[in-house]
């Protein structure tokens, strides 16, 4: 069991590092958004009816390929209107509309970036110890594994979140801190997560009386009567109405309908699992990190699709994937020379033509206006994609 003074020191770290993170990411993106093309960002603003500096945040989110504009701008207009419903309207100017993306901004960058990364990795070890709990049968030594596991990523890992979060968010209740960092974590919507919420509360109680009854079969000690004495505590504090939760109980509640690694052994607990399951721990996709992570993830999605949405969806994709590279200061040519390199190397297919077909697309490419390589950039690759990686699958 981690003792009271243990944690809180493992929390003060993370604070800090937290700390140190977000003023990164507010220099980085007050840096990089003088660099956004102004006429991206209003065609955004237009087509999502917002204001131009939450488009400007958006589109530098999207970017950074953590979600789409919309769902990014639908985010951080949430907000805005969150705050204006508790009083603590923006003011609708320039400057302070800009303050807040910037600073709304960075949270969605850490909180869907690396947040439910670390959380994902944590969660692995964790998963392990829970599969199978059926009943009070489990043996003490597994259930104090259990209790410390969840206790050092509950409140060592997403409390000192959770808690900076509240401060940065005024008069923001629990429900709205469980709101935000559950669409995070799960990729529910709303609606769902809301659904959801009591089923969650049943299923994280039961599992602690699971546990605290194992614990009764142990012989008395000063560690046990603490160890049960925190789990009763903890029991009655996710059982008070949502809005109400104390922040331990939010980190805890937070953590169990984190997605678990399946297994395939189909001895998963019914106390933990409450409908999802991890889409990143069998490493089924590349770490997502550079546009040609994305490129090389997007390529085989798009393999279970066909046709016109096949392509219709690899179009948004390499059009992202583009217009990121464009960004990082490559012209046409060598985005397009890059991607054909990537996806060769990364897919293993043999181009035994790929020099020409580089040497025909820088053709291509000088040979149209500057407005048209865009879009012919795109269409180049969809077809190399179609030709070269897909074969007969294309059609």
């Amino acid at each position: 069991m981690l003792l009271e003074p243990d944690i809180q020191k493992l929390a003060i770290e993370s604070r800090q590092r937290l700390v140190q993170e977000f003023a990164d990411k507010y220099a980085n993106l007050r840096e990089r958004v003088k660099r956004v093309p102004e006429a991206d960002a209003s065609r955004i603003s237009e087509k999502l009816s917002c204001p131009l500096e939450v488009a400007l945040i958006a589109y530098l989110i999207n970017m950074d390929g953590i979600m789409g504009v919309k769902h990014a701008v639908e985010l951080l207009s949430a907000e805005l209107q969150r705050r204006a419903a508790v009083g603590e309207d923006v003011p609708n100017l320039p400057g302070n509309i800009m303050e807040f993306a910037l600073t709304e901004g960075r949270w969605l960058l850490h909180i869907y970036g690396s947040f439910v990364q670390v959380l994902e990795t944590q969660v692995r070890s964790l998963s392990n110890l829970e599969e199978g709990i059926e009943g009070p049968s489990i043996d003490v030594e597994r259930a104090l594994s259990i209790i410390a596991a969840r206790t050092k990523i509950s409140e060592t890992l997403i409390a000192p979140v959770i808690d900076e979060w509240h401060k940065e968010h005024s008069k923001a209740t629990s429900k709205d801190a469980l709101i935000y960092f559950g669409q995070a974590i799960t990729k529910w919507n709303i609606s769902t997560l809301n659904g959801k919420f009591l089923q969650i509360q049943r299923r994280i109680q039961a599992l602690f009386r699971v546990l605290r009854e194992s614990l009764l079969t142990a012989i008395d000690s000063y560690t046990m009567d603490a160890a049960i004495d925190r789990i009763d505590t903890l029991i009655e504090e996710l059982g008070r109405p949502f809005d109400e939760m104390p922040l331990r109980a939010v980190s805890h509640f937070l953590l169990h309908i984190a997605p678990r690694l399946a297994t395939g052994r189909g001895d998963r607990s019914p106390y933990v699992s409450v409908g999802v399951s991890s889409t990143r721990g069998n490493k089924a996709e590349p770490d997502l990190s550079s546009p040609f992570d994305f490129l090389e993830r997007d390529v085989k999605l798009a393999k279970r699709r066909r046709g016109d949405e096949r392509n219709q969806y690899l179009k948004e994709r390499i059009a992202r994937v583009m217009r990121v590279l464009k960004y990082q200061g490559n012209t046409n040519s060598e985005s397009l020379e890059q991607c054909f390199n990537e996806l060769v190397n990364r897919l293993g297919v043999d181009v035994p033509q790929l020099g020409s077909i580089i040497e025909n697309s820088m053709v291509a490419i000088a040979n149209v206006s500057e407005s048209e390589r865009d879009t012919l950039s795109v269409a180049m690759i969809l077809d190399f994609i179609s030709s070269n990686i897909y074969g007969e699958e294309a059609s």
